[in-house]
């Protein structure tokens, strides 16, 4: 799977390319970016398509050697959060193979990421002392259950990511 990186995150990775990548899986390609909350490192995933959203706070040095691990940690528990039936997470988890980073960010999912960032995870934040104390799996959760707006998109229109996700798992064969 592709992970297209902002520059910020780019620096903590290894083996980042500058080229845009080609994949052909078909759960798509992903956008991520670090945000500093708090003077702690987090990392929020946005997918191209549905704009599903994975968010994990207090990143470390060597949870980014462990990205993969924290990515199929982070979309399993949030799908279960979001309450998709057990055959449906292993079928889309099956689909989850290693991680490639570059650094070709397409705008509007960057939009979709800083409107996540700057209006419903603030909003979170405001009930808590402290970033760290948000429960990450729930928080994932709850910012896939809003409707976004991207690009090309008619007036009154909106994508539900949670609902967007669940039905491109189902169209994998």
């Amino acid at each position: 799977m592709i992970i297209h990186c902002t520059k910020k995150l780019a620096a903590k990775l290894k083996n980042v390319s500058p080229e845009k990548l080609e994949d052909n899986n078909p759960l798509g390609d992903w956008h991520a970016n670090l945000y500093v909350i708090d003077r702690r490192q987090c990392v929020m995933f946005c997918h191209d398509k549905t704009r599903f959203v994975l968010f994990k706070p207090g990143w470390k040095e060597s949870d980014f050697a462990n990205m993969d691990f924290w990515f199929n940690d982070l979309f399993a528990n949030t799908m279960l959060k979001l309450g998709y039936e057990p055959a449906v997470i292993d079928k889309a988890l099956s689909y989850v193979d290693e991680l490639s980073f570059d650094t070709v960010c397409d705008r509007s999912v960057q939009s979709s990421l800083r409107v996540a960032e700057s209006q419903d995870l603030y909003g979170f934040l405001m009930h808590v002392p402290n970033v760290m104390d948000l429960p990450m799996y729930s928080v994932s959760a709850q910012l896939n259950q809003r409707p976004v707006t991207t690009k090309g998109m008619k007036n009154r229109e909106c994508l539900w990511p949670h609902r967007a996700m669940l039905e491109l798992i189902g169209t994998l064969s």
